[in-house]
Order: structure tokens, then C-alpha cells, then sequence
């Protein structure tokens, strides 16, 4: 049987940390709206990065995929995914102005679907490896989330539906996807979206419904409402996931979800009747990095020797929309 499997893989954060202390004192300085420390607190983000102003989402991930073209030659590359809730403009795709600054000679499109467009790309990636359309896909990701983060909310009714957003960071993320040639890759995956609930996490400005209204370009969200239907929805998920592969959760050495808060990283593993600390998380320095949250982690996990080959993991995929997904590899 045919798998694909990731060669390699490389995450990238900008220089620039920026505390939690740092935003509460900024949101607080006009009116006293958030209590000193709430969002260590409700999220467990001590700090995150931020990139410059001139910096974009196409350069957070050129920076990520730089690491993976050190190691192989570009042009094996036959295909380019751009990955991101981000984007640098609405037209052209986000794809074609980095593959310009990587200097590739590929097809090249965007993946677009919040949170969860790696995990997506990576569903796409597999499906072109196995109908043997492409050889080697790399995946990119550049989630420029400072952005989107409202900083001057009008009082606390505004705060409250933005509170999420101020544990987000800037990030980038590459992968390589290639044909397995040993029993590392990709043994099952099952993808479900919920779209009656698309209203709960949106960033409503630029498109069509609001095109030029200034006040909606920034994150507003009822977390709470998301976090529970993802609690109710993944357990079954995974659990079909796992009889696909025939594996079960003891045997999972890794798992790899979306960073929202630690709260969930330890709701997630208390109903899947999981050991929390076999949840790999990077979400106290760096936050919630949107769709390079897993690629992230992962690149981190290799770089510090717990994540590796021949070991088995879960990603978790958790995303406004809302949509969930669980895949399953051997590394």
C-alpha cells in the first residue's frame, strides 16, 4: 500500500517576544478592563512572538521552508501548498508570492481553513502522493495573527468577545511530503466539519459580506460554545481513526493538537483517557499559532529529542468553522 509520509519538517518564530503582561498593559491603558495576569491564567501563555509590521504571512513561512530547501534540492519540489488561516492579500493566493520568494518552478496554490489548513494540506499532499500526480509537496504555513488582535476594544462587552485572540502569536511552518519508503507516513486520517456552527470564531472583515468595514479585520469569537462542541465531537472521531489503522491509544506515543489553552490540551486528554503529558505543547512561549500550531510543535519535539523515528502520533486538528480532524502516523 501506498503512504506518504513527512521527510522533513521546520518550524520558525520571529525574534520579537512579547509578553502577556505587555498586551494586558497596553489593552489597560485607556480603562481597566482585564485583571493583571488573566491571560497566563485562562490560557497558559506567558509570552508569544511577534513579527514586524513590514513582515508578512508569505515571509513567515519562506523562513520555515528556507530550513527543509538547506537539506534538499528545490527543484525535486513538484508542487507548492500554502496553508494558513493568514494570507497576504485576497487575490492573488498567498502560494504564488511565496513560491516568487523561493525562487521554485511548481504548480503552487493556497489551502485555506483556519486553523486546520495544515492538517488539510496534509490530507491533499497524501491523496497527490497516492494517485502519484506529485512526488514532493512541500507545505508552508504563515499565520501573522498580531493582526488580527484588538487592542483598544471599546469596553468590556468588546473585550469578552475578543479575550481569545490575546493568546495568539506570529509563526511559520514548512513540511516535506514525499512517498513512505520504509513503515514511517501517514496510516489514517478522518476529516468532519460542523458548519452550522461557523459563526462562533470569525474575522469577519475583507470579504464579501464586509468589504471595506474597518472595525471587522480583527478576531471575535464565543470560545467557550467551540471548545465544548470539539470536547463532545473528537472522542469519536479518534476512536474511528484508530480502528482504521487498527492501533489504540496506548499505543500512541505523541500526541500533536491545535494550541487553544492548556485547559484543553488537558480536557482533550482526560476524555480520550490519556496521560496529559503525553500532549506535546509549545503553547506557554509561543501561543496559539493558528494552523502552524502541530507543524510547530512537531519540529520542536525532533529538536529536542522526544519526537522520534519509528514512533507512533495523533494530530489533532481543531478549527473554527468549525472542523475537527485526527490523523495518525508512525514518524
Amino acid at each position: 500500500m501506498i503512504r506518504s509520509r513527512i521527510a522533513h519538517i521546520a518550524g520558525y518564530a520571529p525574534k520579537k517576544i512579547v509578553l502577556s503582561s505587555e498586551i494586558e498593559d497596553t489593552i489597560n491603558k485607556n480603562s481597566f478592563l482585564l485583571p493583571k495576569g488573566i491571560i497566563e491564567q485562562k490560557f497558559g501563555v506567558k509570552e508569544r512572538r511577534f513579527c514586524e509590521t513590514n513582515d508578512q504571512a508569505s515571509d513567515l513561512a519562506v523562513s520555515a521552508a528556507l530550513k527543509i530547501l538547506e537539506k534538499v534540492d528545490k527543484e525535486t519540489i513538484d508542487c507548492l501548498l500554502f496553508a494558513s488561516g493568514s494570507s497576504d492579500l485576497i487575490e492573488p493566493a498567498t502560494a504564488n508570492i511565496a513560491q516568487s520568494k523561493l525562487k521554485l518552478n511548481c504548480p503552487a496554490f493556497d489551502i485555506k481553513n483556519a486553523c486546520n489548513s495544515f492538517a488539510s494540506a496534509l490530507q491533499v499532499a497524501d491523496s497527490f502522493i497516492k494517485s502519484a500526480s506529485y512526488k514532493r509537496i512541500l507545505i508552508i504555513t504563515g499565520e501573522k495573527l498580531s493582526t488580527i488582535i484588538k487592542l483598544n476594544p471599546e469596553n468590556k462587552k468588546d473585550m469578552s468577545k475578543r479575550l481569545a485572540c490575546l493568546s495568539m502569536g506570529d509563526a511559520g511552518s514548512a513540511a516535506l511530503v514525499e512517498k513512505a519508503n520504509d513503515e514511517s507516513g501517514l496510516y489514517a486520517q478522518i476529516f468532519q466539519t460542523y458548519g452550522d456552527h461557523w459563526q462562533l470564531c470569525t474575522v469577519p472583515g475583507g470579504g464579501s459580506m464586509f468589504p471595506h468595514d474597518g472595525s471587522k479585520v480583527y478576531f471575535e469569537g464565543k470560545t467557550k460554545e467551540l471548545r465544548d462542541i470539539f470536547i463532545a465531537k473528537k472522542g469519536r472521531i479518534a476512536e474511528d481513526c484508530l480502528s482504521q489503522a487498527g492501533w489504540n491509544y496506548s499505543e500512541i506515543d505523541h500526541f500533536f493538537m491545535h494550541h487553544v489553552s492548556s485547559s484543553t490540551f488537558t480536557l482533550v486528554a482526560h476524555s480520550l483517557n490519556v496521560q496529559p503529558e503525553k500532549f506535546y505543547s509549545v503553547l506557554e512561549n509561543y501561543g496559539n499559532m493558528a494552523a502552524a500550531s502541530i507543524p510547530f510543535a512537531m519540529s520542536e519535539a525532533i529538536d529536542k529529542g522526544h519526537l522520534k523515528k519509528g514512533q507512533k502520533i495523533m494530530l489533532i486538528g481543531l478549527a473554527s468553522g468549525i472542523s475537527i480532524s485526527v490523523q495518525l502516523m508512525i514518524w
